[in-house]
This record gives C-alpha cells, sequence and structure tokens, in this order.
C-alpha cells in the first residue's frame, strides 16, 4: 500500500466511525432533552479532542527523544573526529582515505547506505556537520574538509531529496544546511524552489542563490515576489548572504540602485542601511533625488545617517538647505550627520536648527551637535550660552550636570527620545 492509498484509508476510516459515534450517541439519547443529547454530544467530542491530543504530544515526545538518542550514538561515534577534521588544527586538503582513517571506518564500509542506515540517521548526521561546522565557519572558509566529509556520509544527496520531498519546516533546514555547506545546488531543484507556493521555502531559495551564483540571480529584488511579500526577514537574510558574498571575494551589488527603484518605504530604508554596513560611499550620489523629493521622515533619516557615516560630503550642502523644512526627527538625523561630517561649513545651519525650532529635543540636540563641532563650534555653544534668554537656559545648565548627554555618542539619542519624549530632566 502507498503513502498516498494509506493515508486515504485512515483518513475515512476515522471519518466512519466518527459518523457512527454520532448516530449512537443520538440514538441512545433520543428520548433525553435537547440540551442533555447536545451536552452528551459535546462531552464525547471534547473527550476525543483531548485524547487525540494527548497522543499527538506523546508521539511527538517520543519521536525527540529517538532523534536525540540517535544523535547522540552518532556523535560518540564519529563526533571527535568530525570537530577535528573541521578544526583550524586539521590538514585542510585532508584525502578521502585519510579521513575514513580519522573516523575509524575501514574502506571496505564506506558505502554512505552502510554508514548511516535510515533517514533519521542522515538527518542527524547532517545537523552533526551543520553545527560543528558552523562553529568553526569563521576559521575553515578555505577547507575543501567539509565537501569530503558530506561525501563519505552521502549527506549533499539526501539534503537535497529533503528539500524536493519534506515538509516544508524540513525543506527550509535543509536549504540552511546546503547554504552553510556552500554546497551549488543543483539549478533543477533551485528552479523547483523559487517557484514554491511557500512564501519562506521561495525566500530562502532565493537568498541561497544569491550566496552561491553570481550577479545576475541579484534580479531577485526586481522581481514582483520581493515587491508584494518584503519583511524583517529579507533584512536578516540580505546582510547575512552579502557578508558571505564579500568573504568569498564576490562582487557586492549597488544597494542604492534597489533603494531608488523600489516604491515601499520600509525596503527603501533597508537597502540604504545595508550601504551604510558594506561601506558603499561611491553610490550614495543615487541618494540624493530620493532625498530631495521623499515625503517618508524615516527614509529621510537613513539617508542622512548614511551619508553622514560613510562621509559623503556632497551631501552636505543639501542637507543643510533641507533641515528646516523636515519634521524633528528627520531634522536630528541631519544634524547629526552634519557634525560627523564636521567639515566646518555646516555651523550656521546648526545654530539655524536651534533658533528655529520650538521642539525642546531638537533644540537640545542642536546645541549637542554644535558643542561637539570641534573648537569652532564649541565657540559658538559659549556663545549662545551667554546670550540665551530665560526660557532656553536650562538647555545650557543641562551640559553642566554631571549626568550630561554630551559624552555620549549621537546614535544613542534616538533611544533617549523615544523613551524620555520632551522631558529632558527625566534623563538625568
Amino acid at each position: 500500500m502507498n503513502t498516498i492509498n494509506e493515508l486515504a484509508y485512515w483518513h475515512n476510516l476515522i471519518i466512519t466511525y466518527f459518523i457512527i459515534g454520532i448516530s449512537w450517541l443520538f440514538e441512545h439519547f433520543r428520548d433525553y432533552a435537547w440540551i442533555v443529547r447536545v451536552a452528551a454530544i459535546s462531552l464525547t467530542v471534547s473527550g476525543s479532542l483531548i485524547v487525540i491530543s494527548l497522543f499527538r504530544i506523546f508521539n511527538r515526545s517520543l519521536k525527540r527523544r529517538k532523534r536525540i538518542k540517535v544523535e547522540n550514538n552518532l556523535r560518540k561515534r564519529y563526533g571527535e573526529a568530525i570537530e577535528y577534521i573541521l578544526s583550524p588544527e586539521s590538514d585542510h586538503n585532508m584525502g578521502r582515505d585519510q579521513m575514513l582513517e580519522k573516523l575509524d571506518i575501514p574502506p571496505s564500509e564506506d558505502d554512505p547506505k552502510r554508514l548511516l542506515k535510515d533517514w533519521r540517521e542522515r538527518m542527524a548526521m547532517a545537523r552533526i556537520i551543520y553545527r560543528t561546522r558552523i562553529s568553526e565557519d569563521a576559521r575553515i572558509n578555505d577547507s575543501r574538509n567539509v565537501q569530503v566529509l558530506l561525501n563519505i556520509f552521502g549527506i549533499t544527496e539526501f539534503l537535497e531529496e529533503v528539500v524536493l520531498k519534506d515538509k516544508q519546516h524540513l525543506k527550509v533546514e535543509a536549504l540552511l544546511m546546503l547554504r552553510a555547506f556552500k554546497v551549488s545546488t543543483n539549478q533543477w531543484i533551485s528552479n523547483q524552489l523559487m517557484n514554491s507556493k511557500r512564501h519562506r521555502v521561495k525566500r530562502m531559495a532565493m537568498y541561497s542563490s544569491i550566496m552561491t551564483h553570481t550577479n545576475t540571480d541579484l534580479q531577485y529584488f526586481e522581481s514582483e515576489f520581493f515587491a508584494n511579500n518584503f519583511c524583517m526577514y529579507d533584512e536578516i537574510q540580505l546582510g547575512f548572504v552579502l557578508q558571505k558574498r564579500l568573504s568569498a571575494k564576490r562582487k557586492i551589488p549597488n544597494l542604492a540602485h534597489w533603494a531608488t527603484m523600489h516604491e515601499d518605504p520600509k525596503a527603501q530604508e533597508m537597502f540604504i542601511r545595508m550601504m551604510r554596513q558594506f561601506n558603499q560611499k561611491e553610490y550614495c550620489y543615487e541618494l540624493e533625488e530620493l532625498f530631495n523629493h521623499s515625503s517618508e521622515g524615516a527614509l529621510i533619516e537613513e539617508i542622512a545617517r548614511t551619508w553622514g557615516y560613510l562621509g559623503y560630503t556632497e551631501g552636505e550642502q543639501l542637507m543643510s538647505e533641507m533641515l528646516l523644512t523636515q519634521a524633528d526627527d528627520s531634522k536630528v538625523a541631519i544634524m547629526h550627520a552634519l557634525t560627523r561630517l564636521n567639515t566646518g561649513n555646516s555651523l550656521p545651519a546648526l545654530v539655524d536648527g536651534y533658533r528655529n525650532s520650538g521642539s525642546p529635543h531638537v533644540k537640545f540636540e542642536a546645541l549637542r551637535c554644535i558643542y561637539l563641532y570641534g573648537q569652532q563650534g564649541r565657540a559658538k555653544f559659549e556663545e549662545l550660552r551667554a546670550k540665551a534668554t530665560d526660557k532656553d537656559k536650562f538647555y545650557f545648565e543641562f551640559f553642566d550636570n554631571e549626568l550630561t548627554l554630551k559624552e555620549i555618542p549621537l546614535e544613542k539619542t534616538a533611544r533617549y527620545h523615544s523613551r524620555y519624549g520632551d522631558n529632558l530632566f527625566s534623563v538625568a
């Protein structure tokens, strides 16, 4: 009996017994009041559901215990040898025969089907190698030992079968392992996964392709799927795969291109943040039009931060001109960026930010930026202090407090303001 017929058999059997049970209850309680009949059926159904739930919990616990037992047995047998093979101390170009000797496997028994008896053992071995690989990954990027090890146990072929046939969570786990092992997945398998109806599987397949293949695969970000299903998981995956591409000396794409192309502000912000992470100063000029015409405050802030961190001085004049037209949080981000650039040309803009804002936290941040703007800024700060009105004096007094914010780096201030709002003294 194949799997489909077996499932159909059990499904029909359960439905049949359920109908028989309900019919028996109706017949047995026929002469009782309707509320008694409903109560009897409800109790019976509830009891059945409880029994089924307990059975599922017990079954899952049993499977977990068996999985842990299998994994522990394999770890006792091969664990130390695998850790040594994948460690920095080993020969990173170990041959198959040498590796079999380390694993204490006779050459006559190196057939993967003999070494690992069933699906459960193969998955356990894949997890053992995966965890060891991850723990040593930063130090053994150039080692070919992991590929030889995978071939000895037949793990690559097994994981590709899992990716095609098994449940979604196992597909995703298998994809993660293949990616960590830097295996170039069969193109037919990749195409199948990229066309999956399951969003998580499709997204994982896309990022696995980005990490291991050429620049043409980065067209994923231009796809309708990405535009319609963008989420924060994309940012995690993008950061991971681009870092891996960088480690493998593959080209990092122009992230500003996708920041300007997309209409979703959250996706745009993600690409702009990634520009900071991967130091893409050469593409900063592509953000000028977006900065000039966007109505999204959060997007303006990300562009300003990126220009400030990357030292894009060509954007200084544009930020100075746009400062007073922005919302409060955007003003603060722009002032921070101008202070990081610290070319000596933006001090008048910071002073304007202080004088022309009615928001306490913007005025305070403007003063802090002026204070941090070198000797020229410190002199202007003291000049403003001498001319301060009674209403503004408390801003300057705050800098004389032991718990002053003048020593806190600029990027920390957003946390303070989001938590304390305009009540500056509550910080101290």
